[in-house]
């Protein structure tokens, strides 16, 4: 007989198949896919590239700037970090403040937070949804929500002592993974086993509509990790909906995938020359008042302050 356990367990694995076999029995959206900026090497073991992504499904078309890092986590080179707190909580951080000041190669906005959206007030209080942990302790519960929102917040990605990496189902009451060093948590889970189980969209939804996004997918031998960020633009029907996202992600060959944060909060910035600087690789999506501290002139759109950020970071080989 199965122990209960084991029982416990087959039950899990049945529900997940399930889950993605309703989801993608639904009618996918169909996309096409353009290289704009061929691949090239920004660190070793971090590529960079750009795709225009353009998709149409029962919503419509919609279009999106796919910034698409490509990191070979497979060598065990490749540190993973999460902001932490400091010693009164988190606060709001902009993700290239968190870069510089932690010497990391790439960084990309990660978990949803509370006391969205600042562009002007460094350190305000804010408190995060879903699991975080960083340098083996955690700092966020799972299934934190702290604004409400309903999302599952279910689906975490994050990597072990020995640098290993794994994108799990983490709701309340499952088991975290063992040695788990840093996680991160997103909104939905998009792509498991290979197949989307992202969530439809809803044209009347700032959320579930087409927005921009930062998504993290991982290969089926986990020895490759895809940090996206798909940019909107002011043009109407630009960004994606979760679905559309999903798309992206299993073309650049993801088996597991999910939605981290988006819209305005959507960051993705690389360390330059001597880790002194650093440069924004996406165009953030606010392009007015309140934003008023702009990445890179008046008319190139605002990094946001957001409440956690996901660094990546070259280091010597550690397998």
């Amino acid at each position: 007989m199965k122990t209960l356990a084991a029982r416990a367990a087959a039950a899990l694995f049945g529900a997940l198949v399930a889950l993605a076999a309703g989801a993608a029995s639904a009618q996918p959206p169909t996309c096409r896919y353009k290289v704009v900026d061929a691949p090239k090497a920004l660190f070793p073991g971090i590529g960079y590239q750009t795709i225009q992504v353009a998709c149409t499904n029962t919503d419509g078309a919609h279009q999106a700037l796919a910034h698409v890092l490509t990191l070979d986590v497979g060598a065990g080179a490749i540190q993973l970090a999460a902001s932490a707190p400091g010693s009164s909580g988190f606060v709001m951080q902009l993700p290239s403040d968190v870069l510089v000041a932690t010497g990391a190669s790439v960084a990309v906005n990660a978990n949803l937070f509370s006391n969205c959206c600042v562009y002007a007030a460094p350190g305000l209080p804010t408190q995060l949804a879903g699991w975080e942990a960083s340098g083996g302790q955690t700092y966020a519960l799972q299934g934190a929500d702290p604004a409400k929102q309903g999302f599952p917040f279910d689906a975490s990605l994050v990597q072990l002592a020995d640098r290993s990496v794994t994108i799990v189902y983490s709701a309340p009451g499952q088991p975290v993974p063992v040695g788990a060093v840093t996680a991160v948590t997103g909104s939905h889970m998009l792509v498991f086993g290979g197949k989307s189980v992202a969530p439809p969209g809803d044209p009347k939804s700032e959320f579930f509509g087409p927005n921009a996004r930062t998504a993290a997918g991982l290969s089926a031998d986990a020895k490759t990790l895809w940090l996206v960020a798909f940019d909107r633009s002011p043009s109407p029907n630009t960004g994606l909906e979760l679905a559309e996202a999903a798309q992206a992600l299993l073309h650049l060959g993801a088996n597991t995938a999910l939605n981290l944060d988006g819209g305005g909060s959507t960051s993705m910035v690389q360390a330059t020359t001597g880790g002194a600087g650093f440069a924004l690789l996406n165009t953030p999506a606010d392009y007015q008042p309140p934003c008023t501290v702009y990445a890179s002139g008046p008319t190139s759109g605002c990094e946001r302050y957001v409440g956690t950020t996901l660094t990546a970071t070259v280091q010597a080989s550690g397998r």
